[in-house]
């Protein structure tokens, strides 16, 4: 296992039921995890994803085994409607993308352009402004157009979505990219999180490094 420190953030490359510990002090818990479905593109191209399956996403285990030996915080995890929802799932967001992507069965005449977001636990924060379906456009699809994670959510999303976590560092468990780092480093707030997969973790490395700088960078600015 690997663990590396950058500024606010730690990320620890290895299995994440084996990094349970890292998260202990975590206020909240904002996740993509596998979400068991054995999601395999039918358009893997080089110009679009041309890496392995997910890891563990033959089925929800790793997902639940991960989920259950988190602290008692709030979560919001992602997820599929194809795959049973999260034991202590008090309520499911809709994350809409919007109509401009979206495969499925081509013989529906509709594309399956949103995702679930399941609610876990007590402690959100923040005023009941919203509805449970939230619209925000996802990530260019293809790795040619700066998209760093098949499943990469956007930052934009994650920040609206953090916004109602309560202060305290932020844990994401299959942290992919580090999306979810990022918005947490723009935020002004400690993350931890952890990979799998080693091309993804330095990928998530060089991410975390060049928002710290950026961060830093503002801050510097502000104090001139």
């Amino acid at each position: 296992m690997r663990r590396e420190v950058i500024g606010n953030a730690v990320l620890i490359l290895g299995d994440s039921r084996e990094a349970l510990q890292e998260f202990a002090d975590c206020a909240a818990i904002l996740t993509d995890p596998p979400f068991g479905i054995a999601y395999c593109s039918g358009h893997r191209t080089d110009a679009l994803w041309d890496g392995d399956e997910i890891q563990g996403d033959g089925d929800t285990a790793v997902r639940d085994a991960v989920l259950s030996g988190l602290p008692d915080v709030p979560k919001l995890v992602f997820g599929s409607w194809k795959a049973s929802r999260p034991t202590g799932t008090r309520a499911v967001l809709v994350w809409d993308k919007g109509p401009a992507l979206g495969m499925g069965a081509l013989d529906i005449p509709w594309k399956p352009s949103a995702e679930e977001i399941y609610v876990i636990g007590r402690g959100f924060v923040g005023a009941r402004d919203e509805g449970a379906v939230i619209y925000h456009p996802p990530v260019q699809s293809m790795a040619k157009n700066g998209r760093l994670h098949p499943n990469e959510k956007p930052v934009g999303l994650l920040q609206k979505l953090m916004r109602k976590l309560p202060d305290g560092p932020i844990g994401d468990p299959f942290m992919g990219s580090a999306s979810t780092g990022e918005a947490a480093v723009r935020a002004g707030r400690r993350f931890i999180g952890c990979e799998v997969v080693p091309r993804y973790f330095d990928i998530a490395c060089r991410r975390i490094e060049e928002a710290q700088r950026q961060a830093d960078l503002f801050i510097g600015r502000s104090a001139a």
